[in-house]
C-alpha cells in the first residue's frame, strides 16, 4: 500500500500543536489543575484550548487506526505485536522512569512549596504509586502524565487486533462504500459521544471512545473512497468546523468560563471535535500530501518529541511564570523555548545508539 504523506504530516502537526495547547493550560487556572499555573487567567488561552482540545487526540487515535491498516498489510500479527511492545511499551516505561518524575518535581515545587532535591521528589513520586491521589499528578504524586496516550494506544492496538482477526474469520459481512455518505460519516460522532459515558477518561474522552475512533480509522478512514469523499468536501467541513468552534468558544469558553457543560459529556463538544477530524483529514489530503526533507524530519521526530515535550515545557513554565512580564510574552516564551529545547534534546538523543530505541527514535537518519 502506498504511503499517505499527508497522514504523516497531520501527525507531526498535531504534536506541534501540543506546545501552544499545553502552554495555554498554564493560563487557565480556573479550568485546569495543571502542573504550573499563572496567576493570570486568560480568555485567549481558554479560547485556544476550546479550539484545539476537542479534535487533537481523536485525530491522533484515528491516524493510529489508519496506520494499523497499512502496518498489517505488510506485517504478520505476530510481528505487529512485537513492534507494539518495542515502539510503545518500552518508551512508555522509559518515560515513566525518566520523564514523568521531572514533571512531578516541578509540580511538587510549585503547588506544595517543596524545597528538597530532585532525588527526594523522585522517591515521593514512586512512593505514591499505590495511592494515585491526583490523576494528573499536579501535586507531584505518581501519574503517567501525558504518557497516557502511549499506554492507551498500546492497549487499544492489542484489543483492536483481536477484533480485526475475529472479523476476518467472519468475513461474510462487508460494508458497502456507497452507504458512506458525508452525513453518515458526520453522524459517527454519536457512538463516540455515547461511549464517553462509559469507562475512565483522559483529555475529555473515555478509553472506549478512543477505541471507537481507532476502529473508525482502521475500517473507514483508511478507505481510499472515504478519503476522496473527505477531500471533495474539505472546504465545507472546514467551514462547519470553524463555525462549531466559534460557537463553542462563545458559549463555553467565553461566557460560562467553566467546563462542566462543554467537556466530554457534551454532544456539542464531541460533534465539534469529530467535525474537526473529518475537516483536517480532507484538508490534509488536499493540501498537505507532500514529502520533502522538512516533513520527513518532522515526521521522524514527532514521537520522541511527544515523549519529551511535557517535562521541558513544565520546567520552562515554572520559571517563566515567576517573571514580571506580560502574560502574552510569558506564553510565547514558554512555547518557543520549550519547542527549541525539546528538538535540541531530540537531536542529542537520536545520536546515542543505546538510547534511541528507549525514546522511540527509529535510527540515526532523518
Amino acid at each position: 500500500m502506498a504511503r499517505l504523506h499527508y497522514i504523516d504530516n497531520l501527525r507531526w502537526i498535531c504534536i506541534l500543536m501540543l506546545f501552544p495547547l499545553h502552554a495555554a493550560f498554564v493560563f487557565c487556572p480556573q479550568w485546569y489543575g495543571y502542573y504550573v499555573s499563572s496567576g493570570y487567567s486568560s480568555i485567549a488561552a481558554r479560547g485556544l484550548v476550546v479550539a484545539v482540545e476537542p479534535w487533537i487526540m481523536p485525530l491522533l487515535f484515528c491516524i493510529a487506526g489508519l496506520s494499523m491498516k497499512f502496518a498489517l498489510s505488510e506485517r504478520t500479527p505476530h510481528v505487529f505485536l512485537k513492534e507494539r511492545v518495542t515502539k510503545l511499551l518500552v518508551p512508555f516505561v522509559a518515560g515513566l522512569v525518566l520523564i514523568c518524575p521531572v514533571i512531578a518535581y516541578y509540580a511538587l515545587k510549585f503547588h506544595t512549596g517543596y524545597t528538597g532535591s530532585f532525588a527526594g521528589a523522585f522517591v515521593h513520586f514512586f512512593g505514591t504509586i499505590d495511592t494515585m491521589q491526583a490523576r494528573n499528578g499536579i501535586f507531584g504524586d505518581f501519574s503517567v502524565e501525558h504518557l497516557w496516550f502511549i499506554i492507551f494506544l498500546f492497549i487499544i492496538s492489542i484489543a483492536a487486533l483481536g477484533v480485526i482477526l475475529l472479523g476476518q474469520r467472519h468475513s461474510g459481512i462487508t460494508l458497502n462504500s456507497r452507504v458512506l455518505s458525508l452525513p453518515v460519516l458526520v453522524l459517527l460522532f454519536i457512538p463516540v459521544w455515547l461511549l464517553n459515558f462509559a469507562g475512565f477518561d483522559m483529555a475529555e474522552y473515555s478509553i472506549l471512545s478512543y477505541f471507537a475512533l481507532f476502529l473508525i480509522g482502521y475500517y473507514l478512514l483508511a478507505r481510499d473512497s472515504v478519503q476522496a469523499l473527505l477531500e471533495t468536501y474539505w472546504a465545507v467541513l472546514l467551514v462547519a468546523w470553524i463555525s462549531l468552534t466559534i460557537g463553542a468558544m462563545w458559549m463555553y469558553g467565553m461566557l460560562l468560563m467553566h467546563t462542566e457543560v462543554l467537556w466530554g459529556s457534551s454532544a456539542f463538544y464531541v460533534l465539534t471535535g469529530w467535525t474537526g477530524v473529518l475537516a483536517l483529514m480532507g484538508a490534509g489530503r488536499h493540501l498537505f500530501d507532500v514529502r520533502n526533507n522538512f516533513a520527513t524530519y518532522m515526521g521522524a521526530a514527532s514521537y520522541p518529541v511527544y515523549i519529551l515535550h511535557q517535562a521541558i515545557l513544565v520546567a520552562i513554565a515554572y520559571y517563566v511564570v515567576m517573571l514580571s512580564a506580560p502574560p502574552l510574552l510569558q506564553f510565547l516564551t514558554i512555547v518557543i523555548v520549550s519547542l527549541l529545547l525539546t528538538y535540541a534534546w531530540y537531536e542529542v538523543l537520536r545520536r546515542i545508539p543505546g538510547v534511541r530505541g528507549v525514546f522511540g527514535i527509529a535510527g540515526p537518519g532523518n
